[in-house]
């Protein structure tokens, strides 16, 4: 019903666009980017149940921490070139030069590949150094992650180059869709058939496989799709504007991705890859109550740009407090649901050797709720132009959760873990909340008049 909403709501306010072309492409955009993002959530949701029901909290775990390790290093390996290309491509696309576009994507191509080699022989080096301390499972999961690392940099890259030359939903599509169906796929596949492999070590070798097809079809597509033009002109090259212009998207994804993943980090540091494995399964519990808030972000952003370029703060008042009631009336029963239910459906979804994962989880879910009383924010802010201050508050919040979880988790574990990132995700929410109200004098919450 939710999505019902927002759909007609997206269909109607198209209006405000002038040219019939870019209506339909923003409206094409907009429906594919939205079924790309459920069927991710899906897709995200069935692999995390196949692999914690034949892995085990500890197994799930190690798979866990390696990931979240992998989400680390990606912000270096990266260094914010994927978000460059797509602003520089898009930009040199509208205005035919395609020696710009050719030059970008491959110097961006051979930073990201630089880098993340670089991390890679490195992380290589330490993990030989360190073997004598880390059992097999620990030892030959880490080793492919790093193998992985620099196939997904350079997969992120050509798709967000893909996003540049206005193909939206197909860099999407291989960017987020693509790997969590075949590894499902695959790995539900390994399970049935070889029962005995069921190892962190084995997932991520199919993550290896996974990526490696991930990188042939990302550049068969990109070939496929580039323009004409491009082939048979002269290179030209802005390295050093290209380098500066990189820095300010390190940091903001940098910041992004510590808020995000610090939790899992410090919960396998200071304890152990079963609490890991316990509390990613709280996560994917409450993921489900920003389902609607994230549809949503997709849908709304374009509207919130034009709304504030016209200076219709009215309209734009109006459709922030209905899309922010939506959003609560779809948060409320979820988490109603889970807070009421979760141990059933932990134990009958996951197994009995979860069910600790249910107080994190009631305490994420109420974070959660609180996070989305405070509406669209963050989409409002980046839309109207100020997300370069967002990013400072983006730092504060991803330092204070670093903060809480060294003070919170020795003390209480798991629930120490949850209410750090609660706190953390409440704070930065109102933070956002607080500077579109002050800077926009607009109200993002479900409860403006």
């Amino acid at each position: 019903m939710g999505l019902s909403i927002f759909k007609k709501t997206f269909l109607e306010k198209y209006k405000y666009f002038k040219s019939e072309e870019l209506r339909a492409q923003l409206l094409r955009g907009g429906i594919g980017s939205s079924f790309i993002q459920v069927a991710n959530r899906i897709f995200g949701l069935f692999l995390g149940l196949v692999l914690a029901r034949n892995l085990g909290p500890e197994g799930y775990g190690v798979y866990t921490y390696a990931l979240a390790i992998m989400m680390m290093l990606m912000v270096v390996a990266e260094a914010g070139v994927p978000t460059l290309l797509v602003r520089e491509i898009a930009a040199a696309y509208s205005q035919g030069e395609y020696g710009l576009i050719r030059g970008v994507l491959i110097r961006g191509a051979q930073l990201v590949a630089f880098i993340a080699i670089i991390i890679t022989l490195t992380g290589i080096m330490l993990l030989w150094w360190g073997a004598d301390n880390l059992n097999a499972d620990v030892y030959y999961t880490t080793l492919l992650m790093l193998f992985v690392l620099p196939i997904i940099a350079l997969i992120t890259t050509f798709t967000r180059a893909l996003r540049g030359l206005n193909r939206v939903v197909i860099g999407q599509a291989i960017e987020i869709l693509l790997r969590p169906f075949l590894l499902l796929l695959i790995i539900a596949s390994i399970f049935v058939a070889l029962p005995t492999l069921h190892q962190p070590q084995y997932v991520m070798a199919a993550e290896l496989f996974v990526a490696l097809l991930g990188l042939v079809i990302s550049l068969f597509v990109l070939n496929r799709l580039i323009p004409k033009e491009m082939r048979n002109i002269q290179t030209q090259y802005r390295s050093r504007q290209w380098l500066k212009s990189a820095l300010p998207f390190t940091l903001i994804g940098g910041a992004g991705v510590i808020h995000n993943q610090t939790d899992i980090i410090m919960l396998g540091w200071l304890g152990s890859a079963e609490d890991v494995g316990i509390y990613r399964v709280a996560i994917l519990g409450s993921s489900l109550v920003v389902f609607g808030l994230q549809i949503a972000n997709i849908v709304l952003a374009p509207h919130f740009a034009t709304l504030y370029s016209q200076g219709n703060f009215i309209k734009l008042q109006r459709l922030l407090t209905v899309s922010a009631r939506v959003i609560l009336s779809i948060a409320i029963p979820i988490g109603l649901i889970l807070l009421l239910t979760g141990e059933d459906l932990i134990v009958w979804i996951f197994g009995i050797e979860f069910l600790a994962s249910y107080t994190p989880l009631v305490i994420l879910v109420v974070g959660q709720i609180i996070k989305i009383s405070f509406g669209p924010a963050a989409t409002l802010i980046y839309m109207s132009g100020l997300e370069k201050e967002s990013v400072r508050l983006l730092w504060q919040a991803a330092l204070i959760n670093i903060l809480l979880n060294a003070v919170l988790i020795p003390k209480y574990g798991l629930s120490g873990a949850a209410t750090a990132s609660a706190l953390s995700m409440i704070i930065w929410e109102g933070s956002l909340f607080l500077k579109a109200y002050k800077r926009l004098g607009l109200n993002s919450t479900a409860f403006a008049r």
